[in-house]
């Protein structure tokens, strides 16, 4: 029983020592401030009674190491948080207290070995509140007291580490207070890309030289010529419009000769750079003032580029043709060719390298980076692989002809896929046919649209049946018939339906115009079962497809013949610019498949005034060919053409008065808008 007191009584001495320590804590941290110890809004450093390094007597009996807890780590949980409630330590069970110091990891802080025993409390002062009493035993009186100094070095050798400590929290606090005010940067933020628009720079069109008749061998693909026949003549036409305020931009012709030779000029560049608009600006007074400024049948002798500036910041309108005309020679026809923008990849359809049958590639290059070539071909019996078809490189400012027959020999028909790394170009092929000692035609033909499965071909001359067969019976003549040339690239057979619009509608084919083309092949459809007219052609597919017509013109048989290639086109938009060249007739073809569609034709004349605008109508389903002389007026050098309405197609037939001369040439497709991309503009 005495036992039990006395454990019972040592317990409470341990417990009444915890406080006066805490006490004594309190006064040693304010003596300087003059504040109680009590006070906690004004002690920065009291340490809760749950995490202080506080030194709790044990009985001699059951002394155990006691850990302390680092300074800093009290203090910065009295800068997070408020202070908890201290635990009574002295009514724990001394097992507990051991477990709970077993648990937290030891810290490089010093151990005390021997647990500090309860002091008196010092006497009440002014700056020191008076402490709780400790009740004394006699027996443990001058043990006390021992441990009582023990405990205040040992609380005076902690000063340092608690103001460490709060230092350590302030710097702490500052440093998460300055990031929330100025965040750095984070790998992880969410950041929204801006769209930049791009500066526009000059617009390049390359047009195409004289034809060239080939001299020599054909073997390998860097070809010799021999000159043209002294009738033969290559005529350039280009137009350019104005902005809004009646600015023309800057527009000339180059030569395409390795050093970019300036030929001509077609409208003198602006006073102020890249048409910007001026400081003074005219008034505005409600009338049009929109004007071209346009060449008519400037002779050229060599491949050239039509560069246009920027307008205002934005890309310039306009267009250019090239026509051949010779009436004698290997190379007698009508051959046209519309300027083309460069590109890295292109598709031409429609070639043939039998016996008289000669095809020669040109590829433009008006940039000033060496473009690249690689050559994928496809012939009628399936794709041709031919070690002279890649790394092809075109030289800046210049042209690189290949003989294609070199490549893939003795093919009916032969399609051309160009892809190009680095410098953009341009390709069209000259396609020409002799038939022992006669000319059978020439043509360029320009690049039809990239494989799809839905294709329109507006164009498309058919001439009577029975005309048709008179020329086909003569010997040599097989091929000179229209035909629709379909190239499937995929490695699946593709099922067509191909359906023919005149002025009156649809018109049906021989067979209903279905049938299988081979994969990697180039398969033909007839389309000498047409009556004679106009027409559009719409091919649907279920596999992508390239394609493009060969069509024959004549007079009579017996008499030379000519041929040209109606391409598939893009869909027409606003604002394309075309030239009506001087000494051939011109037909524009419209096609409206899906629906009913209007056609703008705004004339443009040689001084450059435009005209009134003329509408028409396409009802859906339908293709209609306009006279623009007739329909504008004969002085018309040149049109504005724009489509609204339902999807809508057209090209332009060249024919010659008399004679069989005949070419097709696509619509070149209006100025793009300016480009943008987006730009992450932080980290």
């Amino acid at each position: 029983m005495s036992e039990k007191k006395g454990n019972k009584k040592d317990k409470n001495i341990a417990g009444r020592a915890l406080e006066v320590g805490a006490a004594e804590v309190g006064a040693g941290e304010n003596n300087d401030a003059a504040t109680p110890a009590t006070d906690a809004t004004r002690s920065d450093t009291e340490v809760p009674a749950a995490d202080a390094k506080i030194v709790a007597e044990v009985p001699a009996a059951d002394a155990r190491v006691v850990t302390e807890v680092p300074a800093a780590d009290a203090t910065s949980a009295n800068a997070a948080a408020p202070a908890p409630a201290a635990p009574n330590v002295s009514e724990a069970p001394a097992a507990d207290a051991i477990s709970a110091n077993a648990a937290a990891p030891a810290p490089a802080a010093p151990n005390v070995s021997e647990a500090a025993a309860a002091a008196p409390a010092p006497e009440a002062t002014s700056k020191t509140p008076k402490a709780a009493p400790v009740e004394k035993t006699p027996a443990g009186s001058q043990k006390r007291s021992r441990r009582e100094k023990a405990s205040r070095r040992a609380v005076r050798r902690r000063w340092p580490a608690i103001v460490a400590g709060v230092a350590t929290a302030a710097l702490a606090v500052a440093a998460v207070g300055a990031a929330s005010l100025y965040p750095g940067m984070d790998a992880t933020a969410v950041t929204e890309p801006v769209p930049h628009v791009l500066p526009v720079g000059v617009s390049m069109a390359n047009c195409q030289g004289p034809t060239q008749l080939l001299a020599g061998s054909a073997a390998g693909a860097d070809p010799e010529f021999s000159a043209n026949s002294s009738s033969t003549k290559t005529l350039l036409n280009a137009v350019v419009l104005s902005g809004a305020t009646g600015e023309v931009p800057g527009a000339s012709v180059q030569s395409l000769n390795g050093k970019f030779s300036p030929l001509f000029t077609v409208a003198k560049p602006l006073a102020t750079p890249s048409g910007a608009p001026s400081a003074s600006p005219a008034a505005l007074t409600g009338e049009p003032k929109a004007k071209a400024q346009v060449v008519s049948g400037k002779s050229v002798d060599a491949a050239s580029v039509l560069q246009l500036d920027p307008l205002a910041g934005e890309r310039s309108q306009g267009a250019g043709s090239v026509v051949v005309d010779a009436t004698d020679g290997d190379l007698a026809g009508l051959a046209g060719a519309t300027c083309q923008a460069p590109a890295n990849e292109l598709w031409l359809a429609g070639a043939s390298t039998t016996v008289g049958r000669t095809a020669i590639l040109s590829l433009s290059n008006s940039s000033e980076t060496p473009g690249n070539v690689s050559l994928e071909l496809f012939g009628s019996n399936g794709p041709v692989q031919a070690a002279g078809s890649k790394g092809l490189v075109v030289a800046p400012g210049s042209v690189r002809s290949v003989v294609l027959s070199g490549l893939a020999p003795d093919e009916e028909m032969l399609t051309v896929h160009v892809k190009s790394v680095g410098g953009p170009v341009s390709g069209t092929i000259q396609q020409s046919v002799l038939r022992g000692l006669t000319p059978g035609g020439i043509d360029y033909l320009a690049p039809v649209q990239a494989p799809a499965q839905s294709l329109t071909i507006p164009g498309v001359q058919v001439r009577a049946a029975n005309d048709s067969a008179k020329i086909t019976a003569q010997k040599g003549y097989e091929d000179a018939t229209t035909v629709l040339a379909v190239t499937v690239p995929g490695i699946s057979d593709s099922v067509l339906e191909v359906k023919a619009f005149g002025a009156d509608g649809q018109v049906p084919l021989p067979n209903g115009g279905v049938f299988t083309a081979a994969a990697g092949k180039v398969s033909t459809l007839s389309l000498a079962g047409l009556p004679a007219g106009n027409y559009s052609l719409a091919v649907s597919s279920d596999a992508p497809v390239a394609a493009a017509v060969r069509l024959i013109n004549f007079t009579k048989a017996g008499d030379a013949v000519d041929l040209a290639f109606a391409t598939s086109t893009a869909r027409l938009g606003d604002t394309h610019v075309l030239t009506l060249p001087a000494g051939v007739e011109s037909r524009l073809a419209f096609a409206a498949i899906e629906g009913s569609a209007t056609i703008n034709l705004v004339p443009v004349s040689a001084s450059g005034v435009l005209g009134e605008g003329k509408d028409v109508e396409l009802r859906a389903g339908s293709s209609v060919t306009v006279d623009p002389a007739k329909l504008l007026g004969s002085g018309a050098v040149a049109v504005v053409v724009s489509a609204s309405g339902a999807p809508a197609f057209g090209s332009q037939l060249l024919l010659k008065d008399g004679s069989a001369g005949i070419a097709v040439l696509p619509i070149a497709p209006s100025a793009a808008g300016n480009s943008a991309i987006n730009i992450i503009t932080r980290y």
